[in-house]
């Protein structure tokens, strides 16, 4: 029986929580998978919290709660110390291109180091009939961040996704030396350089997937200008200190 931690960072997700951590169970127990879920409750403002304490009776489940909004990135890092396995999948709550788990899956229990879906694979589709402006927006800014980590990184985008929330990878060699330094969004990006940097074998599964219609954070706001803060002190930290 193959081992597997599984680490699930939660924001503001009551409505939903318990049901798609039944879901997950249900997919690791039907791949016969020795498995742990650390689920992390990022300081969130609903009952997620409340909602994932009510299964805490079942014993392959840990739970970290931050009492205020940390980031997805310091949620993973904070949970990596306490992963029991060599492999780890990382999935946001909302399960997202959960029909294909079984090959992320696959992929890690096999001789890949780091399996990731890839919506930046020429074999990957978009399935929204049609654009608007919004969605031509995210999908233009999307490219241009990914020419810009090719250009300063060198890191293949064609081979992996490094926002996709669906990834699994092996801890390598000297795995606990390494320092990471995103705080909300870009430990994906630092963990595919060290990875590549490290000459890692990497598996990339194309994707059909849909652009969100709308959001409640729009294009220009505070939040996205400190995401581009956040992204552009990750590459010069990879680029000139790593």
């Amino acid at each position: 029986m193959k081992n597997l931690s599984v680490i699930v960072p939660c924001y503001n997700f009551e409505k939903y929580i318990l049901d798609n951590i039944e879901k997950l169970i249900h997919k690791l127990e039907g791949h016969e998978t020795n498995y742990e879920i650390i689920i992390i409750n990022d300081g969130s403002l609903d009952n997620t919290k409340k909602k994932i304490q009510t299964i805490l009776n079942n014993k392959r489940i840990n739970f970290i709660n931050n009492s205020e909004n940390k980031g997805k990135s310091f949620s993973i890092i904070n949970a990596l110390p306490i992963c029991k396995f060599e492999k780890i999948l990382l999935i946001d709550c909302d399960l997202p291109y959960f029909n294909y788990f079984d090959q992320v899956l696959d992929g890690i229990n096999n001789n890949f180091d780091l399996v990731s879906v890839n919506r930046r694979s020429k074999k990957s589709e978009i399935i929204n009939q049609s654009l608007s402006s919004y969605q031509e927006t995210r999908v233009f800014l999307g490219n241009f961040i990914g020419k810009l980590i090719n250009f300063f990184l060198k890191i293949d985008l064609e081979g992996t996704d490094t926002q996709a929330g669906l990834k699994a990878f092996k801890k390598i060699d000297d795995f606990e030396k390494i320092n990471f330094f995103s705080r909300k969004y870009f430990f994906d990006l630092e963990l595919i350089y060290h990875y590549q940097k490290s000459k890692k074998k990497f598996l990339s599964i194309p994707v059909k997937y849909e652009i969100a219609k709308e959001s409640s954070i729009q294009i220009f706001s505070l939040k996205n200008f400190y995401i581009l803060y956040e992204f552009f002190k990750i590459i010069i930290i990879l680029k000139f200190f790593s």
